[in-house]
């Protein structure tokens, strides 16, 4: 929540108040807020940190238009306010108009360099807007003038993982960490970005720091089961999935996770029952299909093995289009053993999903830019989700809403 640094020359009972207003819209109380904020105006419509308030309140409330006409009124009497034209940002991303959000986060550095806010939210926009190399830019520019500043590191951080650049992510995220050490989500997003450079016991080491500081967080200890997973630590990979099941039990890749943790240990029963628990529509998704074709591969049930194998191609639109020959080849196969049949099916899966997730890896943009094209389509929104590969609420000393 940001309040005004600098008011005007009012009364000091008044700014007292708009500090007040501020706090209880910090803790929720739009409503309680507004009433402030309101009778502020009527008292002085020149206030220029009750405008921003008022403001605020509506951009709190989802009505980012008239949360405009109050920054506006705020910047003519305060042309010089950094923090009316981020709030100016703010509300036309909300309204997902990219190019007037970027302008007035330039506006916002223009005045207050220093604001590192500013520049982290600009290249959150300009990632989702898969304007990838202006965000780095953007962050960089801002780490020069706030080289102190953790969450700008951060985000620099995770700009550099998601467009592929390893090494430089990795060390803007030590960098951070060192900044601040008691932040859970720089653990997280080192530890993901080692996870995929399969640096497993780097990323288990780190992960294991993020757990013990985002207790609540299901991310954490999902990332934190596939790194044990990686070093072959089945026992202990399944009770990270299952922690992450505890806090978010709708969990996909964590439930996968610990079935397939489970199977690798033998405990083939045990790993089906967990996937039992995604219910009929579940079982429909390909990775589950694959997660059950495996299990029952493992168990010597070949029949069943190359029905759920079988499901899988065929119910995988995208695994379809990029290789028709494995449609062909799912929908024959009836002159063969199952168990010969279900092999050349596993081999024949496992080698287009590892085709696919190095082809990506290469050219991480192609993600994103599927991402983008889902966006666009009726229903979608532009400015949804965030920055990183993780959901970032939860978890003591988590960012929350600035």
């Amino acid at each position: 929540m940001l309040a005004p640094k600098n008011a005007t020359q009012a009364r000091p009972e008044r700014l007292e108040d708009v500090r007040a207003g501020f706090s209880i819209l910090k803790d929720g109380d739009i409503e309680g807020a507004r009433e402030i904020f309101t009778a502020l105006l009527e008292e002085d419509p020149t206030l220029a940190p009750a405008q921003l308030g008022l403001g605020r309140v509506f951009l709190t409330a989802n009505e980012p238009n008239r949360a405009l006409e109050h920054f506006q009124e705020a910047l003519n009497l305060q042309p010089e306010m950094a923090q009316a034209k981020f709030l100016s940002a703010e509300a036309y991303t909300q309204l997902g108009d990219i190019d007037m959000a970027v302008e007035n986060y330039d506006a916002a550095l223009a005045l207050d360099p220093t604001m590192g806010i500013s520049a982290a939210r600009k290249a959150k926009v300009l990632m989702q807007a898969n304007r990838t190399g202006d965000a780095q830019e953007s962050l960089a520019a801002a780490t020069r003038h706030s080289p102190q500043d953790a969450t700008l590191r951060m985000s620099l951080a995770g700009s550099l993982a998601q467009s592929g650049k390893t090494d430089e992510a990795i060390a803007e995220y030590r960098r951070a960490i060192e900044l601040q050490p008691d932040a859970w989500y720089g653990y997280f997003g080192l530890g993901t970005t080692l996870l995929r450079a399969k640096k497993f016991t780097e990323a288990s080491e780190t992960l294991t720091k993020a757990a013990r500081l985002a207790p609540d967080n299901a991310n954490v200890f999902q990332a934190l089961g596939a790194a044990m997973t990686g070093l072959e630590e089945h026992s202990k990979a399944a009770r990270a999935y299952d922690d992450a099941l505890r806090l978010d039990p709708g969990n996909m890749r964590a439930t996968l996770g610990a079935a397939t943790a489970r199977s690798a240990n033998g405990q083939h029963r045990e790993a089906l029952e967990v996937l039992r628990g995604v219910g009929r529509k579940g079982n429909r998704i390909p990775p589950v299909q694959k997660a059950l074709g495996d299990i029952y591969f493992a168990m010597d049930r070949f029949t069943d093995a190359v029905d759920t194998y079988r499901a899988m191609i065929l119910n995988s639109k995208q695994m379809g289009e990029n290789n028709p020959e494995l449609v062909d080849l799912a929908n024959g196969g009836g002159d063969e053993p199952p168990e010969v049949f279900a092999l050349t099916l596993k081999e024949a899966i496992e080698k287009q999903t590892e085709e696919m997730t190095k082809q990506f890896r290469n050219n991480p943009e192609q993600i994103r830019e599927r991402l983008m094209s889902r966006r666009q389509r009726p229903g979608g929104g532009m400015m949804g989700g965030g920055m990183g590969g993780g959901r970032m609420g939860g978890g003591r000393g988590g960012m929350g809403r600035m």
